[in-house]
């Protein structure tokens, strides 16, 4: 399966770079242009590392687990080596879990801990259309006057109404055992019990409204962060040609794309849907600036590998092991 996965973005890279979609030669840009590097590291250490870091600790604390945010920063950082370095099989939410569940005191479960990492996934996603819905609905007429633009406006509304209706859902004060949603999510459909454990996740911020919606605000600042860099890349490579006001109507796409499991950072096919999103709004070269912002992030990603040599020289245990309690 990871033969076949590499094979599949080895195959879309081939193709951008003979069509001359994907130049290569465009990555000499770290070397002319070091300011990408300087920004990027900036974004990376107050996105993910700080505000991504606070939004797990949150989410992590709210399931009732003992961490400190230290602790959480740690984990974080070991999580983004594994993400980048095992795309598609093990993954630092998995490990970021097991070393959660390590820390508490007591006797507990993995649920919750699992749940918290799924939750971040969640919230962020959330925090992403909210975001492009945001900005779209700010400039809908403008935006609007292109039919193919006017699409993807369109979505980005929809995906932003079915999130808020999920979040109304999920404050019901239904009674006990008067819960329909939590009934229909019982019944053994594939996919219903992990949907049925995110709901009732959910539910247990009902008491704690206030935790859960700030980490949707976080999400949005570090969405608007990573959009921002982007932007500021494709301003760099095509600086009389690159519009940023409209990538909000694009990069939810495009970032929702990239979770696909087949390369880290969503390599390959995020340039492939980057390069068609940015031709649909008239942006020009989607899968360079895309090849050029995800590169640096995966770059300081690969520099955590150092926090997890330090956690298995001072907490040696068989992760591997562990992994496959897990699985």
């Amino acid at each position: 399966m990871n033969a076949l996965k590499i094979l599949i973005v080895i195959g879309l890279l081939t193709w951008m770079v003979q069509t001359g979609k994907l130049s290569l030669t465009q990555m000499s840009v770290f070397v002319t242009q070091p300011l990408i590097l300087i920004v990027g590291t900036i974004a990376w250490l107050i996105g993910p590392v700080l505000l991504g870091t606070w939004r797990w600790w949150l989410l992590v604390r709210g399931a009732g687990l003992e961490c400190r945010f230290l602790r959480a920063l740690q984990l974080q950082l070991v999580g983004f080596f594994f993400n980048t370095a095992m795309p598609g099989a093990v993954g630092g939410d998995i490990v970021k879990a097991i070393y959660i569940v390590r820390d508490q005191n007591g006797p507990s479960g993995k649920t919750p801990a699992l749940l918290s990492v799924v939750l971040d996934r969640i919230v962020g996603l959330i925090g992403l259309f909210t975001m492009g819905a945001s900005v779209a609905l700010l400039n809908y007429q403008s935006l609007v006057e292109n039919p193919s633009i006017a699409k993807l406006v369109n979505g980005l509304i929809f995906v932003f109404a079915l999130s808020c209706l999920f979040l109304i859902l999920v404050f019901i004060p239904y009674k006990q055992s008067k819960d329909p949603f939590e009934k229909i999510l019982k019944r053994s459909f594939p996919g219903f019990r992990m949907l049925l454990g995110i709901y009732l996740a959910l539910r247990q911020y009902r008491h704690d409204p206030k935790r859960l919606f700030l980490t949707i605000g976080i999400s949005i600042c570090l969405q608007i962060m990573f959009m921002s860099y982007m932007g500021f890349v494709g301003q760099v490579l095509y600086p009389d040609q690159f519009d940023s006001s409209l990538l909000p109507t694009v990069f939810p796409f495009g970032i929702l794309v990239t979770a696909i499991p087949l390369a880290p950072g969503g390599l390959g096919v995020g340039h492939a849907a980057f390069e068609r999103l940015f031709s649909i709004v008239g942006l020009p070269g989607g899968a360079n600036v895309f090849n050029i912002f995800t590169l640096s992030q995966l770059a300081l990603n690969l520099l955590c590998f150092i926090p997890y040599l330090l956690i298995r020289k001072n907490e040696p245990f068989n992760l591997e092991q562990q992994i496959a309690t897990f699985e």
